[in-house]
């Protein structure tokens, strides 16, 4: 479901599943235009994680992504884009935005934007970081 909130269209894509709320613990890896987010699954609020399993977001034909330490307190003092009002905090979300206007400062270019047209633009807020990218694809998987 699409969902619009003062100018901003997104999706949220975690259903069922979110990353822990307080020590997600996430490690980012990159090879070549393959970009991986391991993370500590919220074992608390779903219980179908084991305590020990992480959960692995792999984001393939990936253009460009941030990942920064814009946490929630920051957040909630309007130190990011988007507001509360706009873009719950805490999801893992697709946004229909003009990516190449609309993403953070601080960028890390993986390769060329060859088809624009099949690139999506992903933003997951983590306790202590926001993470965006801009990928052909993206898999959940269980570590």
């Amino acid at each position: 479901m699409f969902r619009t909130s003062k100018a901003l269209r997104y999706q949220r894509l975690n259903h069922e599943w979110n990353a822990e709320p307080n020590a997600p613990q996430p490690v980012l890896t990159v090879e070549g235009q393959a970009l991986q987010l391991e993370f500590s699954w919220n074992d608390i609020l779903f219980e179908q994680f084991p305590q020990a399993e992480r959960g692995c977001l792999t984001f393939r034909g990936c253009h460009k992504y941030s990942f920064n330490a814009l946490n929630d307190e920051g957040y909630y003092l309007g130190q990011h884009r988007y507001t509360t009002l706009q873009l719950p905090w805490g999801e893992f979300y697709e946004l229909f935005t003009d990516w190449q206007t609309d993403f953070p400062p601080d960028v890390v270019v993986l390769g060329p934007a060859a088809d624009s047209a099949r690139l999506h633009h992903f933003l997951f807020f983590l306790r202590d970081n926001t993470f965006e990218c801009v990928a052909e694809s993206w898999e959940l998987r269980r570590r």
